[in-house]
Parts: C-alpha cells; sequence; structure tokens
C-alpha cells in the first residue's frame, strides 16, 4: 500500500469525525427555524455549515482515494472511527453529556476496528 493511501483514510476520518461538530454549531445558531425554507437558507449560508460540509466533501473525495487501494471490508468497518472522535469532539466542545454506557459503546467500535484491521 502506498503511504498516501493511509494519509487519505485517516484525513478521511478525521474530517468525518469533525464535520458533525460543525453541523451542530450551525443548527445551535439557526435554531427556531423548523423545517422551511428559510431555515435551508439559514443552514447552507452558516458558516459553520459550510465549513461542515467542506469538510464532509473533502472526507468523501478521500475516502473514494483510500477505496481505491484498500478493501472495502476493511474500509467501511473503520469508518466507525469517525463517530469516536465525534463523540470526543462533542464533549470536550459542545460540553454534551456522555455517559458510561456510550463510552462502552466508543471502546468496543475501538476494539472493533482494531480486530478488523489486524491481518
Amino acid at each position: 500500500m502506498k503511504p498516501i493511501t493511509y494519509a487519505s483514510l485517516g484525513a478521511s476520518l478525521i474530517l468525518a469525525g469533525i464535520s458533525p461538530i460543525f453541523f451542530k454549531l450551525a443548527l445551535v445558531q439557526i435554531k427556531g427555524e423548523g423545517l422551511s425554507f428559510g431555515a435551508v437558507k439559514a443552514f447552507l449560508t452558516n458558516r459553520y455549515a459550510l465549513a461542515g460540509l467542506t469538510f464532509y466533501a473533502v472526507s468523501s473525495f478521500l475516502w473514494l482515494v483510500s477505496l481505491s487501494d484498500l478493501p472495502a471490508s476493511l474500509m467501511y468497518p473503520l469508518l466507525n472511527l469517525a463517530y469516536v472522535l465525534t463523540v470526543l469532539l462533542a464533549a470536550v466542545y459542545l460540553k454534551e453529556p456522555v455517559h458510561a454506557l456510550r463510552w462502552v459503546g466508543v471502546l468496543l467500535i475501538i476494539v472493533g476496528s482494531i480486530l478488523v484491521g489486524i491481518n
């Protein structure tokens, strides 16, 4: 495997983990808009939403770069590592409570990803 493949995979997972945080920040700012044209417009013009969309788009592109060189049976389970990053960032930056059972789930994702990654 080429080093760029692993770099693309790592960057993809990081960006996929970060983008939901930006989406949440955008939604907090436009709270109360409901599901209307105005809400969609407010979301699509919000700087946090635009950052989240950009990170998500770049993540998807980098994911495809990695997928072209790595097996899908490895790639898709590893995508769950992005959820781990999202939980950590939500706890730290959004001050969201993360209860013990959720931490157990995070640990299981990490262990599962390690097991999938072992050849």
